[in-house]
């Protein structure tokens, strides 16, 4: 057996199904908020992109060679080596050294601001320590200038192409061109904050993985600036990395120099002693003994000096290490890399160099991994620091021992003859300072070789070059972006208000919500400003509304009161049904425009109808049938008026109208009086049906006393114009007070029916039927029924 329940469950779900056409509803019920939003973001993309100024990018290519360890296979292998990975040169790169190198050459903390155009000039040095560097330069005649601070205060007057020097202020400013009288801002900016600014705007990034190609990038709203930028960084990085590399020969260099200067002085002296003493004495030849004594002290001195060389590139080399070990950096002197066992080191430690970076990735110093192979590092390093220690300590013996044969040696030497003696120490400081100044002379020479021959790993294979297109803004782009983040801006707030919107959007809702059958959905009725028959009616002071049941009786809206005629009918069969009250949750929602349509509709079926305007506070129903300078319903309740005196015949069928009156004071006691019920007693023996305008439910009272003269309430809803606790409230108050609520009324009096989606109201269809053969109430006919119904236009 079927259960029912779940059949009316399945029901309201598929009543639920949310379809295409409910999110379309939602936007054209919020296309303000949708245009609002959209405007705002594409005309403020717009505007930035139209007036922005434009970005330059300028871009270098570098080429990081790798430099591998001889005999690394390994390493080969893996296409690893042990100089320092591509990251590490990218970083090296935009160090802050080279930024503040690159700021120095180009004068980055220069401020230059020409106030005239056809200013031309060069400003060469600038410096100055005052607390807020900013001047004034003025041209004077002859190609000088003055200077002016920040206050206005005289600080000195120049000369094109000679320095201005007044205390900590130095400028030095040529070709100068220009009319007198012209001036520009000179401002020194800080010099770390031009410095920190430039490095974070450039860009260094690998092209590619493992290509070891470097793209450094900068951006400046100057085309050529930022191509002055990049090259010179490339530049000066180039610069630093042959200054490191070539660090050892430099220092092999400049040892060689220094021993050089001291052996040519000591060997000038010893051929001057020489030649004077041979001079004085006449001995000009040694002996056979003499001569192999000399020979082999040469040698021995010989060897003692290319001892020295080699035990200072040794120490060298310690020290280096050492430097290395305290920084945690890998690094292998080039001293005794053809030695087996340093080689061997050298790759391990390469090895574990790669293995530590692999586990930085993911990583940190302080992990066991990491710090477990930092350990094994710093043994391998410890070990080469041994193996240099070792060879540095056998070079200072080798030393002592060649030391010890040259005092042998001598020795021998003092056992000549005087003459032959003072001749043969005389030649051997001649000839040895030859041969160590010949020695030093070859030696120097291969180091400075050796420090020529250093080449840079680094290539510069594409310089920058001037953009000639900015990258920002991107027109296209921008407006495209623009385009497409305002419509989700503008989709985003519609739907975010419609979340927030509580109000009954639709019949069904609020059918689910208040409980209550709907009775029919008015659409929105306005005025037809091409017709004529519009026109003179917007012209008479009779009404501002339309009365739609009558001049337009085949539109939708016509047909939407015949609909609720009807629903009243079949909602009260076998029911005394004369007293009929209109009222509405809030003011607004047109319920006066529907009571006076209904009545027109009730009376088109021949019923003796009377329309009685009871909202006494704010009465509007007056508006549309007039009347109002007769009194009304006012005077009759206080006695001041009988009903014939100011009920009036409105002229359209059998429908009579009850004005308001008067404002009162107290409408609530005078609608709740003996008077008001007795007055509806009488009338219900002379109509077929009393239409009852009444006041809004929570804004007064008025319409709660109301509902026990009537046999049926009717409800008026105002699409959107209604939040739930609203509607809830007033079924509340409706129940508490036991009104005959038959049903509820939805008026489109905003025109927002129709973006409900699938919830439309079915006028649609009523509309395009009529619409064919319908035809218009003449204007002779509409001023005839304008004035039965006491029109003051006319």
């Amino acid at each position: 057996m079927e259960n029912p329940n779940e059949y009316s469950s399945y029901s309201y779900l598929e009543e639920e199904e949310v379809h295409l056409q409910d999110y379309i509803a939602v936007l054209l019920r919020r296309r303000k908020a949708f245009l609002l939003a959209f405007c705002l973001i594409f005309f403020g993309v717009a505007l930035y992109t139209f007036f922005v100024s434009p970005l330059f990018e300028a871009k270098a290519t570098l080429h990081v060679r790798d430099e591998k360890v001889k005999g690394n296979g390994l390493l080969d292998d893996l296409g690893l080596s042990r100089e320092n990975p591509i990251e590490t040169e990218v970083e090296i790169l935009r160090s802050r050294t080279n930024i503040e190198e690159v700021v120095k050459q180009l004068h980055l903390n220069w401020g230059i601001e020409k106030s005239s155009e056809d200013l031309d000039f060069r400003v060469l040095d600038f410096s100055s320590t005052a607390e807020e560097p900013a001047y004034t330069v003025e041209i004077l005649e002859n190609r000088r200038y003055r200077v002016t601070d920040a206050d206005g205060d005289l600080v000195g007057e120049g000369q094109s192409g000679h320095l201005l020097k007044t205390g900590d202020f130095r400028l030095l400013i040529e070709d100068i061109k220009g009319q007198k009288g012209q001036e520009f801002d000179l401002t020194l900016l800080p010099f770390n904050d031009v410095v920190r600014g430039l490095r974070e705007n450039i860009n260094a990034s690998e092209v590619g993985k493992g290509t070891n190609i470097i793209q450094v990038s900068y951006r400046n709203n100057d085309a050529e600036q930022a191509s002055k930028v990049v090259n010179t960084l490339a530049n000066v990085y180039l610069e630093r990395n042959i200054l490191l590399k070539s660090e050892e020969a430099n220092k092999s260099v400049e040892f060689i120099d220094r021993q050089l200067q001291s052996v040519r002085k000591n060997l000038d002296g010893a051929e001057e002693q020489l030649a004077a003493y041979k001079s004085d004495s006449g001995v000009v030849e040694m002996g056979t003994e003499a001569t192999s004594l000399l020979e082999l002290l040469t040698g021995k001195e010989k060897e003692l000096a290319s001892v020295e060389l080699y035990r200072r590139q040794a120490q060298f080399a310690v020290e280096s290490l050492q430097d290395a070990m305290a920084q945690k950096k890998g690094y292998v002197p080039a001293v005794l890399m053809d030695d087996p066992v340093v080689a061997s080191m050298a790759e391990k430690l390469a090895t574990l160099e790669v293995e530590k970076r692999r586990l930085l990735i993911d990583l940190t110093e302080m992990h066991p991994e990491v710090r477990a192979v930092q350990g094994q590092i710093m043994q391998i390093q410890q070990k080469l620091l041994s193996t240099y220690q070792q060879l540095l300590s056998g070079l200072s013996k080798q030393a002592d021992t060649v030391r010890q044969d040259l005092q042998r040696y001598e020795a021998r030497v003092r056992k000549l003859p005087a003459a032959e003696r003072d001749l043969a120490r005389l030649t051997r400081r001649s000839t040895v300072n030859a041969e160590i100044y010949t020695f030093l002379l070859q030696k120097h020479e291969e180091a400075r070789l050796a420090r020529a021959a250093t080449i840079s790993n680094v290539n510069i294979i594409d310089p920058a070059i001037v953009p000639d297109r900015p990258v920002k803004p991107q027109k296209a782009k921008n407006l495209l972006l623009g385009l497409i983040v305002g419509c989700m801006a503008g989709i985003g707030l519609a739907f975010l208000l419609e979340y927030l919107d509580d109000s009954i959007k639709d019949g069904e809702l609020a059918k689910r919500e208040v409980g209550l059958p709907l009775l029919s959905v008015i659409p929105h009725i306005g005025f037809d400003r091409k017709g004529e028959n519009t026109k003179a009616l917007m012209q008479s002071n009779v009404s501002r509304r339309i009365l739609i049941s009558q001049f337009r009786p085949k539109s939708a809206a016509a047909e939407a009161f015949r609909s609720l005629r009807t629903a009243l009918h079949f909602s009260s069969l076998g029911r005394e049904k004369k007293v009929l009250l209109v009222t509405s949750a809030f003011p607004s929602e047109g319920k006066t425009t529907i009571s006076g349509n209904l009545a027109v509709t009730l009376a088109q079926t021949g019923n003796r109808v009377l329309l009685v305007g009871c909202d006494l506070r704010k009465p509007t129903l007056q508006d549309m049938f007039g009347g109002a300078d007769r009194g009304g319903l006012t005077e009759i309740l206080v006695g001041d008026a009988k009903p014939e005196d100011v009920i009036k015949p409105t002229g359209l069928f059998e429908l009579d109208f009850l004005p308001s009156g008067a404002v009162p004071p107290n409408p609530a006691e005078l609608l709740e009086s003996d008077r008001m019920r007795n007055l509806v007693n009488d009338l219900r023996t002379r109509y077929d049906v009393i239409l009852l305008d009444a006041p809004p439910v929570l804004a007064v009272t008025d319409a709660s006393v109301l509902t026990s003269l009537a046999e049926q309430v009717v409800w008026v809803l105002a699409v959107g114009g209604v939040s739930i606790k609203a509607a809830r409230r007033v079924k509340e108050i409706m129940d508490g007070i036991k009104a005959p609520l038959v049903g509820f009324v939805l008026n489109d009096k905003n025109q927002e029916g129709q973006t409900y989606g699938r919830y439309g109201y079915g006028y649609g269809y009523g509309y395009g039927y009529y619409q064919q053969d319908q035809q218009e109430v003449s204007p002779g006919i509409m001023g005839k029924l304008l004035g039965r119904f006491g029109g003051k236009g006319e």
